[in-house]
C-alpha cells in the first residue's frame, strides 16, 4: 500500500537483436521506457552516440503497412456503426464498451493479422461499402426520376411520335391558372389559338399540356415563362410516360433486391465486429512497439534502451536478458528525483478509492500514497452528506447489480465499490441518526409505541432535524481533526525527505498553535486550571516556533514582517485564515445531510395525505418511490462531490503534493480490448 519503488535500468546489446528485444520487452510489460541523453565526457564535450539503425528500413514497411491497415479497420468500423448504430440507453452511457479477450484469441488475431485475412475481409467489406453506396445513389435518383413523372402518367401521348411530329409542339409544365388563362387569351387575340389540357390543379398551380404550331413554339414558350411557368421537360421520354414509369419501378425493385442481398453480406461481416475492434487495437500496439525503436541510443557496437523498472520486477528482467543472451543489465536507483514516474499499488478493497487521486493527480516520488489516509475521512464525509440507512441500503443494492452486470470490468468495480463503502458509511450514520427514509419508521407512520420505531429510536444518537446546532459543532470538530490530521501527514512527508526544519518550525507549530489557540477562545478554565496552563504553554511554544519558522525564511529587518505574516499563512503552508476557513467549510456535511433527511421526510408526509381507501395506498406509494429515489440520487451526487471537494481542497492541501509522471508499461494498453483469464471470457 504504497508508491513503488523503482529503479533506472539500462540494457545493451547488439544491433541485430533489437526487434527481439524490444518485443521481449513489450511482450513482458514490466517496463517503462525513456529516451535516453548522453552524457558529457571529460573534456565537456558530449559523448558520441551516433549509428545508424540497421533495421529502418523494414521497421519503416512495416509501420506503413500497419497505418493502412489502421486506416482501413477504422474505415470497416466507421461503416458498421451506419449501418448497424449500438443503442445504448442513458444508465449504460456512463458504462465502458470494453472487449474482453484471453491471451490466445490475441495470439489468434496476430496470426490472422499476419497471413492478411482481416485485410482481406476489410476490403471486402471496403468494396461493400462502395456498391451500397453506388445502389443507394441509383434508388435516390430513381426516386427522384418518378417523383417527377407521375403527374404526367395519364398522358396518352408517345412522345417517341411527338418527336417526329413536322406542324405541332408540346409543352409541359406548371403554371398558375391565372397566368394559364392569360396566355390562352393572348394567343387567340392574336388569331393564334393554343390548345390547353389540365392534368391536375392545385391551389397554386396547375399541371398542363400546352400544344402549338412548332413555328410559334419559341413565343409560346417565353409567353409562358413570363407568366412563371416551369416547364417539364419529358422529350427523353420513349414511348408513354405510363410505360417509362412501369420500366423505373421495375428497374427500382431490382435496385431494392441488390441493396438487400448487400446488407445480407454485411450481416454477415457484422458478426465479426469485435474482431475488427481487437485487431485494431493489436495494431495500435504494434505501432506502439516499433516506435519505440526510435528511442534508442545507438553506438558503434551496439544500443542501449533506458527507462525505469519496479524493484519487484528486476528479477523477472534480468532472468529475461539471461534467456535473450547478449544483453548487458545495469540498474541503479532513479537519479530522475519527483520527476522519476510513479507506481502505487493497493490491495483490491483500497484500490477503488485510488479514483481519488486520479482526479488530483499522482503523488511525487518522494512523498507517499495517501490513499490509505484518505479512505476514512472521504467515508464519514460521504456518510454525513448522504445519512440514511435506506438510501445506503439502495446504493448497495444498485451498485452490485452494475458489479454484476459488468463483474468483467475491473473499472466499474473499483468505481461501484467507491459507492458501496460510501452506501456503508451512509447506513451508519442513518442508524445514529435515526434516518431511515427520512423519518419514515418513526412514531408518526407507524404509531406510537410500535416495537419497530422503539428500536429505531434506542440507536439514535442525535437527531440533526432536532439539535442542529450541536450537529453543527460536532462537524466543526470533526473538520478542525481532519485538519490537524492533515498536518501529522505533512510531518510523515517531511520526516521521508528528512526535511526536519519544516517539521519543527511549520508542522509541530501548528499542531501546537491551532489546537491551544481554539481551546483558549472556547474552553477557557472550564476544564480546570492544569488543562489552561498546559495549553497556555503549548500556545507559547507553538508561537515561538511559527515566529522562528518565518524568521528564518528572510534576512535583515525583514525577519519581524515575515515572522507575523506566516501565522496567517502567507510564509507558511497553512495559517490561522486557512485553519478557519477549512473548518467553517465543513459546515455543508451539516447542510447536506439535512436536506437529505428534510426532503426524505417531506416526501413520507405527501405520501401520507391521500386518504381515499385502496386509491391512496396506492398514490401514497407512488409518491415515496419517486419521492426517495429522486432524493436518493440528488443525495448521492452530492455526497460524492462535496467529501471529494474536502478531500481535494481542503485536505490535501495540507500535505498532498501531485502531479508525477505516471509509470507506463511498455506492453499492451487499450481502453476498449481487456485481457484476461481465459475461463472469464468463456464465462460471459
Amino acid at each position: 500500500m504504497a508508491i513503488d519503488k523503482v529503479q533506472e535500468f539500462a540494457l545493451a546489446f547488439p544491433h541485430r537483436s533489437e526487434d527481439v528485444v524490444l518485443t521481449c520487452l513489450f511482450n513482458a510489460g514490466i517496463v517503462h521506457l525513456t529516451s535516453y541523453v548522453a552524457s558529457e565526457d571529460a573534456t565537456g564535450e558530449e559523448a558520441p552516440l551516433a549509428s545508424p539503425d540497421v533495421c529502418r528500413i523494414q521497421r519503416e514497411e512495416s509501420l506503413h503497412r500497419i497505418g493502412e491497415e489502421l486506416e482501413l479497420a477504422n474505415a470497416t468500423l466507421s461503416f458498421f456503426a451506419e449501418v448497424d448504430p449500438i443503442a445504448k440507453g442513458l444508465v449504460q452511457s456512463f458504462f465502458p464498451d470494453e472487449v474482453y479477450v484471453s491471451a490466445s484469441d490475441m495470439e489468434t488475431t496476430a496470426s490472422r493479422g499476419s497471413n492478411g485475412s482481416y485485410t482481406e475481409m476489410m476490403r471486402s467489406v471496403s468494396s461493400l461499402k462502395e456498391q451500397l453506396a453506388e445502389q443507394h445513389r441509383r434508388l435516390s435518383q430513381l426516386g427522384q426520376d418518378l417523383e417527377l413523372l407521375t403527374p404526367w402518367s395519364s398522358l396518352p401521348v408517345d412522345f417517341g411520335e411527338v418527336g417526329r411530329w413536322k406542324r405541332i409542339s408540346l409543352i409541359t409544365g406548371s403554371i398558375s391558372s391565372q397566368g394559364l388563362e392569360r396566355v390562352t387569351r393572348l394567343f387567340s387575340d392574336h388569331g393564334s389559338p393554343i390548345a390547353v389540357e389540365t392534368l391536375s390543379e392545385t391551389k397554386t398551380a396547375v399541371k398542363a399540356v400546352v400544344a402549338c404550331r412548332h413555328v410559334e413554339l419559341d413565343d409560346v414558350r417565353a409567353a409562358l415563362v413570363s407568366e412563371g411557368f416551369v416547364e417539364q421537360d419529358l422529350s427523353n421520354v420513349s414511348g408513354t410516360v405510363a410505360a417509362l414509369i412501369g420500366h423505373l419501378t421495375e428497374e427500382q425493385r431490382v435496385v431494392h433486391d441488390r441493396v438487400e442481398a448487400l446488407q445480407l453480406e454485411v450481416a454477415s461481416y457484422l458478426a465479426r465486429r469485435q474482431e475488427i475492434v481487437v485487431y485494431r487495437e493489436y495494431l495500435l500496439n504494434e505501432r506502439q512497439r516499433l516506435e519505440a525503436s526510435n528511442e534508442l541510443t545507438r553506438t558503434e557496437r551496439c544500443s542501449v534502451v533506458t527507462g525505469y523498472v519496479r524493484e519487484t520486477d528486476i528479477k523477472s528482467l534480468e532472468m529475461l536478458c539471461s534467456s535473450l543472451g547478449g544483453i548487458v543489465c545495469m540498474t541503479g536507483d532513479s537519479t530522475a528525483g519527483d520527476t522519476t514516474p510513479v507506481s502505487i499499488t493497493n490491495n483490491k478493497w483500497l484500490k477503488p478509492l485510488e479514483i481519488l487521486i486520479n482526479m488530483f493527480g499522482f503523488p511525487v516520488y518522494s512523498s507517499f500514497d495517501p490513499t490509505p489516509y484518505l479512505a476514512i475521512p472521504f467515508l464519514l464525509f460521504f456518510g454525513l452528506c448522504l445519512g440514511d440507512v435506506l438510501y445506503g441500503a439502495i446504493q448497495i443494492g444498485i451498485c452490485f447489480y452494475f458489479m454484476r452486470k459488468y463483474r468483467r470490468s475491473m473499472g466499474v468495480r473499483n468505481f461501484m465499490m467507491v459507492f458501496v463503502y460510501g452506501g456503508a458509511a451512509a447506513m451508519v450514520v442513518g442508524v445514529l441518526t435515526g434516518s431511515w427514509g427520512g423519518d419514515l419508521l418513526s412514531a408518526t407512520y407507524l404509531g406510537a409505541g410500535n416495537p419497530i420505531a422503539r428500536f429505531v429510536s434506542s440507536l439514535t444518537i442525535i437527531n440533526p432535524l432536532q439539535a442542529a446546532f450541536q450537529f453543527l459543532i460536532i462537524v466543526w470538530i470533526m473538520g478542525a481533526i481532519n485538519q490537524l490530521y492533515g498536518v501529522c501527514l505533512a510531518i510523515y512527508k517531511a520526516a521521508r525527505r528528512h526535511d526536519y526544519a519544516s517539521i519543527l518550525y511549520d508542522c509541530v507549530g501548528w499542531l501546537l498553535f491551532l489546537p491551544a489557540i481554539s481551546a483558549l477562545l472556547f474552553i477557557g478554565t472550564k476544564w480546570g486550571s492544569s488543562f489552561r496552563t498546559g495549553y497556555l504553554i503549548a500556545l507559547v511554544i507553538g508561537l515561538v516556533l511559527l515566529l522562528l519558522g518565518g524568521a528564518r525564511q528572510s534576512k535583515g529587518g525583514a525577519k519581524v514582517v515575515t515572522a507575523i505574516v506566516n501565522l496567517y499563512g502567507i510564509q507558511s503552508s497553512y495559517g490561522v485564515g486557512s485553519f478557519l476557513g477549512d473548518v467553517l467549510s465543513y459546515s455543508r456535511l451539516l447542510a447536506l445531510g439535512l436536506t437529505t433527511s428534510m426532503l426524505g421526510s417531506a416526501f413520507n408526509m405527501m405520501g401520507s395525505l391521500v386518504k381515499v381507501p385502496v386509491l391512496g395506498f396506492i398514490i401514497g406509494a407512488v409518491i415515496l418511490l419517486f419521492g426517495h429515489l429522486l432524493n436518493y440520487f440528488m443525495g448521492t451526487m452530492g455526497a460524492f462531490i462535496h467529501s471529494a471537494r474536502l478531500i481535494l481542497l481542503e485536505f490535501f492541501g495540507r500535505f498532498y503534493e501531485g502531479g508525477a509522471p505516471r509509470f507506463h508499461r511498455f506492453g499492451f494498453s487499450s481502453e476498449v480490448v481487456k485481457i484476461v483469464d481465459k475461463s472469464t471470457v468463456q464465462g460471459k
